[in-house]
């Protein structure tokens, strides 16, 4: 039988599961490799599989299977490294999950995301910026990085917008290994 402890950290899960991201639920950071990915799935699976909340009332299982299922829907996206370098960039776009390989569940914020060619003021930078967004459209994340660095040394004033995104290229470069 679960104990009260247990039900508040799951009902507590409940509350922020759809405002988690991949990284928050299974509680790595994002430059987590996959020995760590694994050990920490096993641990939340641990606390939430739903054969563990077998004797809880039905809102609890519901609720256990509901948290288990998001878990391991994250474990699946940050164990594939193709995935993950999808997942990388939808992150960075907003988006807390992937359906069906496509970024799902924008998050929520009163700011807007700019485009990478809005983030760019000289217009030899805003064409590496849009050659950028169609690389990245094409999978082709090494040379969109290579663009949007070329498009940041034209800029005077450096955008902390541009060089988030270009930071992001690099970790979803790092996920695939490259």
């Amino acid at each position: 039988m679960a104990s009260d402890e247990d039900r508040e950290r799951l009902q507590a899960w409940v509350d922020v599961i759809d405002d988690s991201s991949y990284y928050e639920l299974l509680g790595v950071l994002e430059l987590a490799d996959a020995a760590a990915i694994q050990a920490a799935f096993h641990e939340f699976a641990l606390a939430f599989h739903p054969d563990g909340h077998e004797e809880g009332t039905p809102a609890e299982r519901a609720a256990a299977r509901h948290v288990f299922r998001r878990g391991a829907e994250a474990y699946r996206v940050l164990s594939d490294p193709e995935l993950r370098a999808k997942y990388d960039l939808a992150l960075a776009s907003g988006h807390l999950r992937l359906i069906g390989g496509e970024p799902a569940h924008r998050v929520s914020t009163t700011a807007t995301l700019r485009s990478l060619e809005d983030l760019c003021k000289s217009p030899a930078a805003k064409l590496l910026a849009r050659r950028a967004d169609e690389h990245i459209n094409l999978g082709k994340l090494a040379e969109a990085r290579r663009l949007l660095q070329d498009a940041m040394a034209m800029e005077e004033d450096k955008s902390p917008e541009l060089a988030d995104r270009i930071d992001a290229l690099a970790l979803a470069l790092f996920a695939r290994g490259e």
